[in-house]
């Protein structure tokens, strides 16, 4: 049957189909004449850059949730924004660093804008002065690098096709997804900050934005931050912990490779995630400009980025306390080793092969009838993950043998052995001996050629 030209084009289902059509749509809002070739081009080398080895949330499908078909420029953002994210992809996709190559230098993987870039280079200059960055500077990856050269590679595949005003908007919007920013030295925020440099890029390129266009942009610049960040101010503190899990390989590489990855690594990882949520201010989480959010919303997504970073810190703590102790177990019975060695596999064909089958079982909870986070130990996150359980009943078992100071200090000393500042027997007489007797019992049952240390060690906390 021969197809009418009239009739729609249905887009297959596949990821990359999505994302071409995506990008496709937001070019024909813009009126921009490109040809099918040069648009699947763009969008493969998109999906192939966010679908790298080591990514696990920043891939092709967070580019859903953050586009909206309907607005050329907050899609154009959205398929961009994490086009480049240098240090989880350990460098560039060999196309992206062609394009970046001639604006940039890369020294022992710190990377810096490259000094007399010719003035007429539009996507470049144009770039600098949204993100208020310099030729010669030092970009720091915790401070715009892989945004700003996220950008950069926007503006350098589509300069010459789309329109400079267009461009500029989606920059602004690139820009702001910069995360948990502070104020600068004389107090302003980042929406701001924008609108200054947005205003002094207009007049410099002779744009023509007028003041209320400006100031839609910048709304729209924060209506793509605060979508990025929006799962901070997530109901469910299961669903928040959900992506908490997803980032946790990104920024631990080791933790991609199932069976393989170590007590000690699988105890920083939760380390460094635990001191960043519980350091991290709620206000610097999501941006407001003028009315935009309202007040009352706004204050409702501090509360609830508040609550989430509470009980997320908590359960990264009980969790740091459990990794730590099977850590300390593994230092003294013979050395690191896998994590599933001394756990047992995440499924394991029988439930005997599983450390957590010979616990005793977990004695009455005082927490149990305050908080939500018995419930997230006892029943687990929303989905499962490939590198560790959706559930947590050693943690459990931890959690509800420790009152409030006791967890405390038992996750004060743990940071302190997964940083090597206490040593392994020094941090086995920190903590109550009612949780070691136990688990380096049921430890000595998994990790069955260690098991006469373990027992040993188990008898020392009688």
């Amino acid at each position: 049957m021969i197809k009418n030209e009239a009739d729609p084009v249905r887009i297959p289902s596949g990821t990359v189909h999505r994302l071409i059509s995506l990008l496709q749509g937001a070019l024909t809002l813009l009126k921009v004449d490109i040809d099918n070739n040069t648009i699947e081009h763009i969008g493969v080398m998109v999906h192939r850059a966010m679908s790298m080895q080591y990514r696990s949330f920043h891939t092709p499908e967070h580019i859903f949730d953050l586009a909206d078909p309907s607005d050329a420029h907050s899609t154009l953002a959205a398929i961009f924004h994490d086009i480049v994210y240098f240090q989880v992809d350990d460098g560039f996709h060999k196309e992206i660093e062609e394009i970046l190559k001639p604006y940039i230098l890369i020294d022992n993987n710190t990377i810096s804008i490259r000094k007399k870039i010719r003035d007429t280079d539009r996507a470049f200059h144009g770039t600098a002065a949204i993100f208020g960055f310099k030729e010669g500077q030092i970009l720091s990856p915790f401070a715009g690098l892989n945004e700003f050269l996220s950008a950069l590679l926007m503006n350098s595949l589509l300069g010459d096709r789309v329109k400079d005003v267009d461009l500029l908007i989606a920059t602004a919007e690139i820009e702001m997804t910069i995360p948990f920013r502070t104020p600068d030295k004389e107090g302003r925020f980042p929406a701001e900050i924008l609108d200054i440099r947005l205003r002094k890029t207009n007049a410099k390129f002779s744009l023509g934005l007028t003041d209320d266009q400006i100031g839609r942009a910048v709304v729209s610049a924060v209506i793509m931050s605060n979508r990025d960040v929006h799962n901070f101010a997530e109901e469910d503190p299961a669903r928040f912990l959900d992506n908490t899990w997803k980032l946790l390989p990104e920024s631990n590489p080791e933790l991609h490779f199932h069976g393989l990855y170590t007590i000690k690594s699988y105890s920083t990882a939760l380390m460094k995630m635990e001191g960043f949520l519980t350091h991290l201010k709620p206000e610097t989480v999501f941006q407001q400009y003028k009315a935009y959010p309202e007040q009352s919303e706004y204050d409702d997504l501090i509360k609830k980025t508040s609550s989430n970073l509470i009980i997320a810190g908590g359960y990264l703590g009980i969790k740091m306390i459990s990794a730590a102790i099977l850590l300390a177990l593994a230092e003294m019975s013979g050395g690191d080793a896998p994590m599933s060695f001394f756990m047992g596999e995440i499924n394991p064909a029988d439930e005997w092969s599983r450390l957590t089958t010979h616990l005793p079982g977990t004695p009455d909870c005082q927490h149990e009838r305050k908080n939500v986070l018995y419930r997230l130990l006892k029943h687990g996150r929303s989905n499962s993950s490939d590198f560790d359980l959706q559930n947590s009943p050693l943690s459990l078992f931890i959690y509800c043998s420790l009152d409030e100071q006791q967890q405390e200090d038992c996750i004060n000393v743990s940071r302190e052995l997964i940083k090597g500042e206490r040593s392994a027997h020094s941090y086995m007489d920190s903590i109550p001996g009612r949780l070691v007797k136990p688990i380096a019992q049921a430890a000595s049952v998994i990790a069955f050629t260690r098991q006469q240390r373990l027992l040993e060690i188990s008898e020392s906390f009688s």
